[in-house]
């Protein structure tokens, strides 16, 4: 066994914050020439080595089990497994994934951690043919903390899961065969400042890179914008710190050039600086730019800065970095953009994939930033780390506003009530400064970064306090936001969370801090509700400035048995314990990343054209453009008008070039004499009136929206974009016309159903059933319960049982605080039916069936009274007629019901369904602003929503008829004078 190598207490020692790591930096791509910069393949970076691949790999309990010279070069490892780099070694057979939201899944003593530590030892070669230029090994994430060898000697250690860390190692490697180890500690001192509601998941999880830089290099470089008064003309001021690392002072010629997307260079400046021996030297450029094409969410713009160092007319290096002319400036209670106010539509994203963990691919980053575009997203928070670069550029070209949160969470001493005592430990100081520097330091120079987030969920002490002052040393040109800091003593911004409608409405009204909440909507299973309303209210105030949904993805991991079925895995299932349950699956997006219903909404709640109907008659609407900086110009209006499933007309037109946040009234051209001399009138007739009714498909023609003409508007994109094609959705709305103002015809008057008497129903009795039956239907009554048993129609049973009150649905995950009260205060999942009365009536021709029931859960001096008619008129069709009232101590009863309605049990056979109200989607009273009013068909298992952890779902909202049948056609149909609700 080994303990030495000075590396014992490294991962327990929180003043030891690394050895021989290189300061933070920007992450600077460097190149041969101005055109490779130009080109941006990153496979044409000068000197650069991906190390990620196949590894030797070797698991340990503890880092005292490691092998004697483990790190030499000669070491034997040939009979240790592979395993593939980047990766988590918990989801490649060691140890297991743990997920909590809140508890440190150890014992807490800072900065000490269990001696039991898993731990990883790694091992690769790599080879190099020329040691002319200085070799910078770079880890992208490691998680938690790490020592690294090349040669078998120490290059460094590090902490910082989600950090960059760098270490020089030109003087331990050699040309031809260097071997690299790795020892990861799954626990460190560290980890007490990463408890932020996620697997606990370890190893070598992002890139790990070694790249070449000549003796003189650029060490780092940043900018920054601002503009003139009327945000025409830029100054672009960039720092350039050079590194020599020769024994002689170097002359060095460095020339700054700025292109424009086509590659046509728009300003260039020349600067000579002399850097002296093993020193490093700052220089600062101004460079005026007339005019540029500003970067913003909506319309991102882009340039290279290219930074060439030459010496003696030969070139040492070509740097480069995409820019954006953006500027942010707080004023009267607001952050501008370009000097505009916007509206921040985000989500909050952790790093994940259900196969890889925290290993996220270049191909799945891209995957999201183009999911969130399309569901008209514009900022996302980086929750509760920094992503990596790769995102930050996918954000860049896309257009994505990014709070930018540093690796720092400590909710876990909340929960053992010591919620300060790391953030006020003057002790712990320097690591949490150390967090945020790294981040600043790498992500500065990208124009999606607006915000520097101190953290989530740590409190508020004096170490976030230096933490903000820290990170405005650095960079002063973006905000500091920070949840915790209630009273905005260092943060820019007045952030919340969860924040309720009355409250949120209190912040909007009052003078303050610009506010946003940074975390809202909890979009766990079937959720989130009331999205629109929240966005009416951030829409109308101008201090709240916009609100991020938790979370974007679920992270569940896959799991496959050996028959091939496939489920996601959440805490608790590797037997991880303590844990916090499935709270880690509440995403927009399944793990998958199919969109929920959830993202539908709130791609509706948040769209950027909203639609009025100013003059039904004539189809006048008013359009108003909700972008920040973008008209409505390269967008398409596509509009249709239909009735009962038949298309009456339809066209396009292009949007006119409506400037930003504001409206203009257009004219749909619908020529409805030209629309009546085509015969449209009739087939609209017909579509409302279906004669004779037979078939359980005319019954569609009847109901609340019987006579109801609707307009449907849809806000498409004109022309390509990068991350959407011509025709793509953006903006989606409904109106109800009335028939009156498109066929200049009386509106029928409703009334209920009625069906012909048939001279040939009867009925007999006994003691327990009721039977009332016809040429072809049999209806058969408990006469104690007083509910119908079933319906048996030509030998077919329609009804299996019911209808029955019905006071319970499965309960979803947000109704996780109140179903203890449910279920064991006031027992709503055991209501009883208590049949009062029931009578049997004949009435002219008809059959009339009353009952009076007494609903009521066990144990409660509360309940229900309703009556119940059903009348029966012949074979084919009956009417029921509920009403119910409550009685009792009503006080005493719950603030809400789970559900109030009545279920029926249909055969199994039964699968296909017809509906006419909101869909095709699932939606709710709370949620179905993304649906729209048609007829609808469906298989049974097309209306299920397949949540991770099965709970209520495929509700359609705002029916009045549905047609249910077998494959052959058979089967009912049911009508409601009012929209009703309906689930399978």
């Amino acid at each position: 066994m080994n303990t030495s190598y000075g590396a014992e207490c490294d991962w327990q020692n929180h003043k030891l914050l690394h050895i021989d790591r290189l300061p933070g930096r920007s992450y600077i791509k460097r190149w041969k020439d101005v055109q490779g910069a130009l080109r941006d393949d990153e496979s044409e970076q000068l000197g650069f080595r991906n190390l990620n691949g196949s590894w030797k790999f070797l698991f340990l309990e503890a880092p005292e089990l490691s092998p004697f010279g483990f790190e030499k070069p000669d070491f034997d490892d040939g009979a240790w497994e592979d395993i593939e780099v980047p990766s988590h070694w918990q989801l490649k057979g060691h140890g297991r994934p743990h997920y909590t939201d809140l508890y440190y899944p150890f014992p807490v003593r800072p900065p000490f951690v269990p001696r039991a530590n898993p731990t990883g030892i790694y091992r690769r070669q790599f080879f190099l043919d020329d040691l002319s230029r200085r070799q910078i090994l770079r880890f992208h994430g490691v998680d938690s903390a790490f020592h690294v060898w090349i040669n078998g000697k120490l290059a460094g250690f590090s902490k910082g899961s989600r950090l960059l860390s760098e270490f020089d190692i030109t003087s331990l490697v050699r040309v031809g065969k260097n071997v690299i180890v790795v020892r990861v500690y799954q626990w460190s001192d560290g980890s007490y400042l990463e408890d932020q509601d996620m697997w606990w998941l370890s190893g070598i999880f992002r890139d790990v890179e070694i790249y070449e830089v000549p003796l003189v290099s650029l060490f780092d470089v940043s900018h920054e914008v601002s503009f003139d008064d009327i945000y025409k003309n830029a100054l672009l001021k960039v720092e350039l710190q050079i590194e020599n690392k020769t024994e002689e002072v170097r002359e060095i010629e460095c020339v700054i050039s700025i292109y424009d997307e086509n590659d046509f260079c728009i300003n260039k400046k020349r600067i000579d600086t002399e850097v002296g021996a093993f020193s490093i030297s700052k220089e600062e450029i101004s460079i005026e730019v007339k005019d540029p094409k500003k970067w913003s969410a909506e319309i991102p713009n882009l340039y290279t800065l290219a930074i060439e160092l030459s010496s003696k007319d030969s070139i040492l290096e070509v740097a480069s970095l995409r820019i954006g002319f953006r500027a942010i400036e707080i004023r009267q209670n607001n952050f501008l953009v370009n000097g505009r106010a916007i509206k921040l539509k985000g989500v909050n994203r952790h790093d994940f994939h259900p196969d890889s963990g925290r290993y996220v691919t270049r191909r799945t980053m891209l995957q999201d930033v183009l999911l969130m575009k399309q569901h008209n997203i514009n900022a996302v928070r980086t929750s509760h780390y920094p992503n990596h670069p790769y995102f930050l550029e996918l954000c860049d070209y896309f257009g994505l506003y990014v709070i930018d949160e540093t690796d720092l969470e400590t909710h876990g001493f909340e929960w053992i009530d010591e919620s300060t005592r790391l953030v006020n430990d003057p002790e712990w100081m320097p690591a949490f400064v150390d967090r945020i520097e790294r981040m600043v330091l790498r992500d500065r120079n990208h124009p999606s970064v607006i915000m520097w987030s101190l953290g989530n969920e740590s409190s508020m002490g004096d170490n976030l306090k230096a933490m903000a002052y820290r990170a405005r040393c650095l960079d002063s040109s973006r905000l500091i936001h920070y949840e915790g800091d209630a009273q905005c003593e260092v943060t820019d911004v007045y952030s919340t969370m969860y924040t309720r409608m009355p409250r949120l409405l209190e912040i909007a009204k009052t003078e303050g801090k610009p506010h946003i909440l940074c975390e809202y909507a909890h979009a766990m299973g079937n959720g989130p509700g009331g999205l629109a309303d929240f966005q009416a209210i951030i829409e109308a105030y101008p201090r709240l400035q916009g609100a991020f949904v938790w979370e974007w993805m679920d992270h569940g991991i896959r799991r496959r048995d050996n028959r091939g079925r496939e489920w996601f895995e959440y805490g608790g299932g590797f037997g991880d314990v303590p844990n916090n349950r499935n709270f880690c699956i509440d995403g927009l997006v399944f793990p998958d990343r199919r969109p929920s219903p959830g993202l539908l909404e709130y791609k509706k709640a948040i769209e950027p054209i909203h639609t009025s109907l100013i003059d039904a008659e004539n189809l006048i609407i008013n359009i108003d453009n909700k972008y920040d900086f973008m008209d409505l110009g390269d967008i398409e209006l596509q509009w249709r008008i239909h009735t009962n499933g038949i298309i009456l007309s339809e066209g396009k037109m292009r949007t006119p070039a409506i400037p930003p946040r504001q409206g203009e009234k257009v004219a749909i051209p619908f020529d409805l004499e030209s629309w009546r001399k085509n015969h449209a009138y009739e087939r609209a007739e017909k579509a409302k009136n279906l004669a004779n009714i037979g078939d359980c498909d005319e019954l569609l023609s009847r109901g609340r929206y019987g006579n109801s003409v609707f307009l449907n508007i849809d806000y498409v994109l004109a022309e390509d974009m990068r991350w959407a094609k011509a025709g793509h959705v953006i903006a989606t709305t409904q109106f109800e016309l009335s028939s009156k103002s498109l066929f200049q015809k009386p509106r029928i008057t409703k009334k209920p159903a009625q069906f012909p008497v048939s001279s040939s129903i009867d009925h007999e009795h006994s003691r327990q059933k009721i039977a009332i039956f016809g040429e072809d239907s049999v209806y058969e009554f408990d006469s104690l319960s007083g509910s119908l048993r079933s319906w048996i129609y030509k030998r077919h049973r329609l009804i299996e049982k019911g209808p029955s009150l019905n006071f319970w649905r499965a309960p979803i995950d947000n109704d996780m605080h109140i179903l203890p009260n449910w279920c064991e205060k006031y027992f709503l999942h055991l209501f009883q039916e208590d049949a009062r009365e029931f009578e049997l009536q004949k009435e002219s021709g008809e059959i009339i069936a009353r009952s009076l029931i007494w609903a009521s859960p066990p144990s409660q001096g509360w309940g229900f009274e309703c009556n119940a008619r059903y009348i029966i008129r012949n074979d084919r069709w009956w009417r029921m007629e509920l009403f119910g009232k409550p009685y009792g101590n009503c006080a005493a009863s719950p603030e809400m019901i789970p559900r109030i309605g009545i279920k029926l049990t249909l055969p199994l056979d039964f699968d296909a369904i017809r509906w006419r109200g909101y869909g095709p989607g699932e939606a709710y009273c709370d949620s179905r602003s993304a649906q729209r009013v048609d007829i609808w068909k469906a298989s049974i298992a097309q209306l299920h929503t397949p949540y991770i952890r099965p709970q209520e779902n495929g509700n359609r909202y705002g029916t009045d008829a549905i047609s249910i049948t077998d494959r052959q056609g058979f089967g009912l149909a049911i009508i409601s004078e009012k929209p009703i609700e309906f689930s399978y």
